[in-house]
């Protein structure tokens, strides 16, 4: 059987006993496999087995950059040559303070397709990682949009009803 087929089969206990907070204690998976009926041994190779087939990216904790010393960031607009939006994109993405890299299409008036978020302590922070992956990339044609408020920032939430 592929393993594509094994993950359509998943038993619905096994995805619905993802929390969409992790408990904070010792072994999570473990307390999460308890709650499912499952061994812990099991949900994570089912966890593995739908990173390996691309349903997830990664589980990972989010961290609320405001509630932080990270209390600055910038949206920043590239334009990219289409050719090498691989490779500038792979590179933006490199950098620890790049929390998105997206490429969109060109529309109309707008010719930026390569969008990232960049955060910092300060916007001088944010300005001096900018320049760096200006200059790594030699992308120069470039805006910066600092964010004033934030309204939401929520992970996904998929309904498993």
């Amino acid at each position: 059987m592929c393993r594509i087929d094994a993950v359509t089969a998943l038993p619905d206990t096994i995805v619905k006993a993802i929390p969409y907070d992790f408990p904070l204690t010792e072994r999570p998976y473990r307390d999460i496999a308890v709650g499912a009926g499952v061994s812990e041994e099991e949900l994570i190779e089912t966890l593995s087995n739908l990173r390996a087939d691309g349903f997830i990216r990664r589980i990972a904790a989010i961290l609320y950059h405001r509630r932080t010393a990270y209390t600055c960031n910038v949206m920043v607009v590239w334009r990219v040559p289409e050719e090498d939006v691989d490779r500038i994109g792979r590179v933006m993405a490199s950098f620890p303070e790049v929390s998105h890299c997206y490429e969109r299409g060109r529309a109309g008036y707008w010719d930026y397709n390569v969008f990232t978020m960049v955060h910092g302590r300060s916007s001088e922070e944010c300005t001096d990682t900018v320049k760096r992956i200006s200059t790594e990339t030699g992308i120069g044609d470039f805006e910066l949009f600092a964010s004033k408020r934030e309204f939401k920032k929520t992970s996904l939430m998929v309904n498993n009803g």
